[in-house]
């Protein structure tokens, strides 16, 4: 549907409709269909063919390693992310890497982003909200900084290599976490299997 979204009828599928980015606050475990994890892998890899940039909440199954274990934030080419707190220390419920869907590993997450104590909307009424952990509420952060970059720098939109790399390069490295070393990187080198490349800077990737 997001490759080529179609009328109310389902019907008409137009790819120039498709959405620059999306955001996947969701995963795929065993008990939802995904045994063998490479379920969703074509799709999210057509995805981002398609010109369109994944991003994936990480999971809250930290603060292990190897906890990045779901489809979509598994993949290459999703864009996974993991959950900050206001003092920049890694939340330790954030899962942590490296994804072990593919040989060699991945290093997962690739950013981190606010998600402890971010205040959301809720469906209770027009005017609710609530306070919500979870690096469901990180990824959102991220997906809004692919927005803003693009919006201020048109060359880059459906540039999803490039894109990645501009916020890999320009994150900010000033993560806190506890001391550990996961798919033998330790959390003192950038980037890690703990927080990535770092918190996400919209100002610095712009």
């Amino acid at each position: 549907f997001f490759i080529a979204p179609t009328d109310l009828s389902n019907s008409n599928p137009n790819p120039s409709l498709r959405p620059h980015v999306i955001n996947n606050s969701w995963g795929c475990p065993p008990s939802e269909g995904c045994t063998t994890r490479a379920e969703l892998e074509m799709i999210v890899d057509n995805t981002q063919a398609a010109g369109i940039f994944v991003v994936a909440s990480a999971g809250n199954s930290g603060p292990n390693c190897q906890t990045v274990v779901d489809p979509p934030a598994i993949y290459e080419a999703s864009f996974s992310v993991g959950a900050i707190n206001i003092l920049n220390a890694l939340a330790s419920f954030s899962s942590r890497g490296p994804s072990t869907f593919e040989t060699p590993n991945l290093l997962k997450p690739n950013l981190s982003a606010p998600g402890v104590n971010v205040r959301s909307a809720t469906s209770g009424s027009d005017t609710s909200y609530n306070s919500f952990n979870g690096t469901s509420m990180a990824g959102p952060h991220v997906v809004g900084v692919v927005a803003l970059l693009w919006s201020a720098r048109p060359h880059l939109v459906r540039d999803i290599a490039q894109t990645k790399t501009i916020l890999q390069n320009t994150a900010n490295q000033g993560v806190t976490v506890a001391l550990q070393t996961c798919g033998g990187t330790p959390s003192t080198q950038i980037p890690n299997n703990s927080f990535g490349y770092g918190r996400g800077d919209a100002l610095a990737a712009y």
